[in-house]
């Protein structure tokens, strides 16, 4: 035996014997965690005996003698022996145990055992073939099954597999066959590998209980130095009896609580919440009544100086004898932090400019809709010459314009009706309540006139005036993106019919989605063609100022329409099924050139929301990174928000699959809405990619370099890399610079470009050229 061998077994020995001998509680507490795994078992292993031994009755009917069932009904007697033990123990938490119960399983296994050795001995060398046979799987089930179900009891499953053994050896002797000589050395051969096997795992089962012990330890170790910080902390301990009062009585718990120490021993604590007024109390109900242990519960008191949350973390006790003992865990006043959330959903639900709802909000609210099969009209509104007037008399009478566009349309429109800045000079309307649908094209003439009235800033008339789009949805026949493609085509022929006006979704406007089923008919096509191509657009570090990844960008070259935008034909992708095979493409190609043209860099590839959450993604995926041999840190997937609307569990359960592969993760367009917010806390991403509508504002308005400084402080707080996308000038890349941000792309850097005039653009990237010179870089 090998010298480490020797070693190990010897510990194990060592072990065994402490088991059976040692007083020390921890031991007893090992000893009841192994007794328990045992008692489980116990209805199935009785009620298996039970119907074991009745085939082995029905195997020699019907010449059963009185002596066979008097053995059936001693293995029945004991058999219910050990489920009446089990019943009466089953609502016991075994918290520890004496050897002296070790033994007594020792025992029940051997007399069991014993009983079924009586059947092997007395029964099988006179028995036919076909009983044999039965016998002899018994017995050999028995042997494993039987070995592996008591290896926690190391005892019981030794004299269990040694009588089993002992009674089949004796049995093929008796029979006197010479054929059943090599049985009997296979027997032999495995009883030993079964006991083996059962010590095994005891040792391995043995180890991680004690691992589990030492954890627990540090946890109350833990307790220990919190209780000693409690005072200088920011969160307070408590702890309350069986009957819920409070055994320990913290003066921060009291100030977070807002009451006396003498209040709070004067009641139950559940009684003092409700006192104060909690708000969501069916929660603290819940647990209370089921003594189940929590964390993250948060409950609002209402109070004259308004809401108060506290946040209470608890854990379940238990006394030596496994009777509930109370809670005990930790209480935090999150006000501010929740208060800071809700300015965040308003920051990231609303145009922070006018107060409106904003496009991600818009696109949500409209999913709903459909999927309720609501009857509504979507208007897209575009203001005309407000260009002209940004230009000529600055963003800030720009913006203010914003706001009285904003006001007019709010006043204008029923409560029932939605309104939303879109970003820009772009708004949207939609129209749900039936008074309003009959009238839409009504309302939406009101709104021309009223948006062609001056506007009043700084002592000046300046007038616009809008164009609008009408789109109807009765009864969700359209898609979203259906709907809002006839909107913007509506909105499109009122801009080119003059502008000024509105222009309802026809017929003839219908020649337009004729063009968008021609793209989605050919777009299978241009896929088995190769018409598709990936352009590669750089990301540089801002700190070095290197090529550190590239992002690939679907093109498409059209026999008919010439190039047509991914903006065009992806939409129209998903919604034709079409999807899948495109992104597994861009994975592909993404692969290929990873092994050769584009090994050293990073490159990222969007994945559409629904081929994310296909079922076969993850397995592609893998299959990708290993016929390529990919490392899979080289690659990163970009996601976008929407990725959460439909199925937020499905999205985080997909995300940490591809998490496992190595593969890394961005969240792009971060900042355009908050859903993904929550999410960040359960599945931290790798990378942040910041909306370009953020950098686009990031010279004019200060609450934008406030908001990217604020998502580039959560990203590092996280550990996750920061990409501002869409720089197009100078300026915006020294306001990025300022906001914290990793790693810019944009225009600014390099337009997307074919593979060769990339692999060029990287050789001859100089780093000074592009400080000096960027858009040349």
């Amino acid at each position: 035996m090998p010298p480490q061998t020797e070693t190990s077994f010897q510990g194990v020995l060592a072990t065994l014997r402490e088991m059976y001998q040692s007083s020390d509680p921890e031991m007893g507490r090992i000893r009841a965690t192994h007794l328990a795994a045992v008692v489980r078992l116990t209805p199935h292993t009785m009620a298996a005996n039970i119907v074991s031994g009745g085939v082995v009755i029905w195997a020699f009917s019907p010449q059963v003698s009185g002596a066979m069932w008097a053995w059936y009904a001693l293995l029945v007697l004991t058999s219910l022996f050990g489920l009446y033990n089990w019943w009466s123990r089953r609502h016991r938490n075994i918290l520890t145990a004496k050897p002296s119960a070790l033994y007594h399983a020792s025992a029940h296994a051997a007399i069991l055992s014993s009983v079924w050795a009586v059947v092997t001995v007395v029964w099988f060398p006179h028995a036919s073939g076909g009983q044999q046979m039965v016998i002899a799987t018994l017995v050999t089930g028995m042997i494993g099954a039987g070995g592996f179900v008591l290896y926690p009891v190391p005892t019981a499953s030794a004299i269990y597999i040694v009588i089993f053994t002992a009674a089949s050896l004796t049995a093929l002797w008796l029979a006197g066959d010479p054929l059943l000589f090599p049985v009997a050395l296979l027997v032999m051969a495995y009883s030993p590998m079964v006991l083996m096997a059962a010590l095994t795992a005891w040792s391995k089962s043995t180890e991680l209980i004690q691992a589990r012990t030492r954890a627990h330890k540090q946890e109350l170790l833990v307790a220990d130095l919190l209780s000693d910080f409690e005072q200088n902390a920011e969160d307070t301990r408590w702890e309350v009896d069986p009957r819920g009062w409070l055994v320990h009585i913290s003066p921060k718990l009291c100030e977070i609580l807002g009451i006396t120490e003498e209040f709070a021993k004067s009641q139950p604590l559940a009684n003092i919440m409700v006192g104060l007024n909690i708000v969501n109390h069916s929660e603290a109900k819940r647990i209370r009544d089921t003594r189940s242990s929590f964390s993250g519960l948060v409950l609002t008191f209402r109070g004259p100086s308004g809401d108060r949350h506290i946040q209470y973390n608890g854990k379940t006790l238990f006394d030596a004898s496994g009777a509930f003992a109370g809670w005990r865990g930790v209480a935090t006043d999150v006000t501010e932090k929740v208060q800071n959330q809700e300015l965040l959903r308003r920051l990231a639900h609303t145009d922070s400019l006018t107060g409106l709802t904003n496009r991600f909000m818009l696109r949500e609210r409209l999913t709903e809709l459909l999927r309720d099969k609501q009857p509504l009209a979507l208007m897209a509104i575009d203001l005309d010459r407000f260009k002209a007037i940004n230009d000529q008399h600055g963003h800030s009478t720009g913006d203010e314009i914003l706001k009285l566009v904003a006001h007019r349309v709010q006043n204008q429109l029923s409560d029932s009706a939605i309104i939303a800045r879109l970003g820009g000079d772009e708004f949207a309307v939609v129209l749900t309540s039936p008074a309003d649908l009959d009238n839409a094209s009504g309302i939406a003439n009101g709104l021309v006139d009223l948006l062609a009235q001056p506007f009043a800033v700084q002592e000046r008339a300046l007038s616009i005036g809008g164009s609008i789009g009408l789109a109807f949805c009765h009864h969700g026949e359209l898609s979203l993106d259906e709907l809002m493609v006839q909107a913007d085509i509506s909105l499109y022929a009122a801009k080119e019919s003059g502008r000024n006006k509105h222009v309802a979704f026809s017929a003839e406007l219908g020649e337009k989605v004729q063009r968008r089923m021609t793209i989605e008919q050919d777009l299978r096509q241009a896929l088995r063609e190769g018409e598709l191509q990936l352009f590669w657009q750089p990301k540089v570090d801002l700190s070095t100022w290197r090529i550190v990844g590239a992002e690939a960008l679907m093109r498409w070259k059209h026999k008919d329409y010439g190039w047509i935008s991914p903006g065009e034909f992806i939409p129209i992708a998903e919604q034709g099924g079409s999807i899948a095979d495109l992104g597994l493409w861009a994975l592909h190609e993404a692969c290929r050139l990873q092994t050769h043209a584009l090994a050293n860099i990073r490159l990222s590839v969007n994945v559409s929301p629904l081929q994310f959450l296909e079922d076969g993604f993850v397995p592609a995926l893998e299959k990708l990174l290993a016929d390529y041999d990919v490392q899979p840190g080289n690659l990163e997937l970009e996601l976008t928000e929407s990725v959460f609307l439909d199925n937020a569990d499905k999205a985080l359960s997909t995300l940490h699959a591809v998490r496992k592969t190595g593969v890394k993760l961005a969240l792009d367009d971060f900042g355009t809405g908050y859903s993904s917010l929550s999410y960040l806390r359960s599945f931290p991403f790798d990378t942040l990619k910041v909306d370009r509508a953020f950098v686009i504002e990031l010279e004019t308005r200060s609450n934008a370099v406030a908001l990217v400084q604020l998502i580039a402080g959560l990203a590092e707080v996280l550990g996750m890399r920061t990409v501002c996308e869409g720089v197009e000038t100078q300026e915006q890349l020294e306001a990025v610079r300022k906001t914290g941000c990793m790693e810019v792309q944009g225009f600014l850097i390099a337009k997307p470009m074919p593979l060769q005039d990339f692999v060029q653009f990287l050789g001859h990237w100089d780093k000074s050229m592009a400080q000096t010179s960027p858009v040349q870089a």
